[in-house]
């Protein structure tokens, strides 16, 4: 961003520069390897077939070349009895600095050269100052109408009609007629209709600012050839055009800069009287409502749901959920949320608290559901993505598990904004997780000394503590860290919630179990774990037999590779 910055006057007065000439797809260095080999300007034409065939895709056949100033790109908006309507850059029709031009001779072609529109062409502008209107409309006498491969007239395109500048900050696609060439190596040849995936990074003075990045999905820029082409974005699973090229800042650099469609959509109505835009999208069968199914066999991801709301959104507790987040919170994106609902195994008809993983994405990464911080570039992403394991589970028993929950989803921006994400759940467990060790009410578990097989020492967390679950160092052994099970009476069906302890050795006696100090003059050898249960901390529960299960996950403070997910199985017989 600093560097477009420090060179954004420079930009602008580039585009007064390029008023006579026209921009096509240039690539970074990366992916002309990726597809040439090597970067050697002998595979050009290897690599330049690939952009060409990918610009033959039928959702581009209004793409053509403008030939009036010089050569441009532009894109068929539609036609009358008489004319064609094309989409273009200011700079590359004559009389831009007005608002209509009339006497200048412009033809438009197919990419085969087929000639669609040709004749004296009324030219309409927004008085061209520089890329936030450089865009244009040329009124041009119509030979014939574009055509598909099946000789029928094709669908007009979409145009965007939305200005949402969250929206707009994301992957785009760029198709033109140009030069082509790469970063380093520079121009390596003519004019013809390529494609390529960008990324638009900024909005800045109305005008968005595509930026192609070495070894990222974002590698391809404006280049000399593509002025007027339109670039495209993705809307309710079509193809929008959402900007048209206007400048680019030479091969190096990799930027080019196009005009937002819908900031001026309402000038774009005015003249031409057939355009179509996002409205226009025939509307599918209805549905109630979006419906998740959740297996265990795989995740799943909703859409990203902030590219139609005003800032980030976060994700709370819904119908069925017994256990999970209530309100928001704003920190850097990282962890998981485990959050617990009740499915019914279909052979025996009885409920089990199910735990689920839940994360949000933001482009930093994945975080917590009820996280609404947001990255760089901006909030446009907020997909939720949920998860069954076994292993949070490990006391579910083998069957089928049904049922339902859902998720709310809240704008810390907008408080009005309300949705809900609703997910069916089928999950089949056909074999049961071995277990790493039993507690009982007379037996504690103790584990094996992982210190004397790894460098440092290890400590042990669990969703079921307490007290806040990541480490500490303390050279003190005293106390004992507070576990929440939940069992199961195997007579009534009823759940209790008990208490258990977990601890970890020293070398000098026991300690909270994530404390992964060791003790002075000694060497980290021990690090056991014992978990424990104490009547005395389980002073109200019934007598009767239960059974629950808990997991921990072992990790190493030096060597951060290890880690170890341990599952435990709780069997308590209480007589008295």
């Amino acid at each position: 961003m600093n560097i477009f910055l420090c060179k954004r006057r420079y930009i602008y007065l580039l585009t007064l520069f390029f008023s006579v000439t026209s921009f096509s797809i240039g690539i970074n260095d990366s992916k002309y390897i990726e597809l040439g080999g090597s970067l050697d300007p002998s595979v050009m034409k290897n690599v330049s077939t690939v952009l060409e065939q990918n610009a033959s895709d039928e959702k581009f056949n209004s793409v053509g070349l403008v030939v009036a100033n010089g050569y441009c790109s532009g894109t068929w908006l539609g036609s009358d009895n008489t004319h064609s309507y094309i989409l273009t850059a200011a700079h590359c029709l004559a009389g831009a600095q007005g608002t209509e031009f009339t006497g200048q001779y412009v033809s438009f072609k197919k990419q085969d050269g087929t000639v669609l529109a040709a004749g004296i062409s009324t030219n309409y502008f927004r008085n061209f100052t520089g890329c936030s209107n450089d865009i244009a409309v040329a009124k041009i006498p119509k030979l014939v109408d574009p055509t598909d491969d099946e000789g029928e007239i094709i669908k007009q395109p979409l145009l965007d009609n939305k200005l949402n500048k969250n929206s707009l900050l994301q992957p785009t696609i760029l198709t033109g007629f140009g030069y082509f060439g790469t970063r380093t190596l520079g121009q390596l040849d003519y004019n013809a209709k390529r494609k390529g995936d960008g990324h638009i990074r900024y909005y800045d003075h109305h005008c968005l600012v595509n930026r192609a990045i070495e070894n990222t999905d974002s590698w391809a820029f404006a280049s000399s050839g593509d002025s007027g082409s339109a670039i495209w974005q993705q809307r309710n699973e079509h193809q929008v055009a959402v900007g048209v090229t206007s400048w680019w800042y030479g091969w190096y650099h990799g930027y080019s800069g196009h005009v937002p469609i819908a900031r001026h959509i309402d000038w774009l109505k005015s003249v031409v009287p057939v355009v179509k835009t996002i409205d226009d999208i025939s509307p599918e069968i209805p549905v109630e409502e979006t419906q998740w199914l959740l297996t265990e066999e795989l995740p799943i991801e909703t859409t990203p749901l902030e590219q139609d709301v005003r800032g980030s959104v976060y994700y709370i507790s819904g119908q069925n959920i017994v256990d999970g987040p209530s309100r928001y919170i704003w920190r850097y994106p990282r962890g998981v949320t485990r959050f617990a609902t009740t499915l019914v195994e279909q052979n025996s008809n009885v409920e089990h608290k199910v735990w689920l993983r839940g994360q949000r994405k933001t482009h930093c990464g994945w975080g917590k559901i009820n996280n609404s911080a947001w990255c760089y570039p901006s909030p446009n992403l907020g997909q939720l993505k949920m998860e069954f394991l076994q292993s949070d589970n490990v006391g579910l028993p083998i069957g089928n598990f049904q049922g339902s929950f859902s998720l709310i989803v809240k704008s810390l921006y907008d408080p009005s904004y309300v949705n809900e994400v609703q997910v069916n759940t089928n999950i089949t467990i056909t074999t049961q997780i071995e277990s790493d060790g039993v507690i009982t009410q007379d037996i504690s578990y103790i584990g094996p000394r992982y210190e004397e097989t790894i460098y440092g020492t290890v400590f042990y967390l669990s969703e079921n503590s307490n007290s806040r679950n990541r480490p500490v160092w303390r050279r003190n052994n005293r106390g004992y860290t507070e576990l929440e099970v939940d069992v199961t009476n195997s007579e009534t069906g009823d759940v209790k919630t008990v208490i258990l302890r977990g601890e970890r050795n020293l070398g000098c006696g026991w300690t909270i179990m994530n404390n992964a100090a060791y003790c002075r003059y000694q060497r980290p050898i021990y690090g056991e774990l014992r978990l424990s249960f104490v009547p005395d901390d389980n002073p109200n529960l019934p007598i009767g037999q239960y059974s629950g299960s808990l997991s921990v996950t072992a990790k190493g403070l030096h060597k951060r590779s290890f880690r170890k997910d341990l599952n435990f199985n709780v069997e308590l017989n209480i007589i008295e």
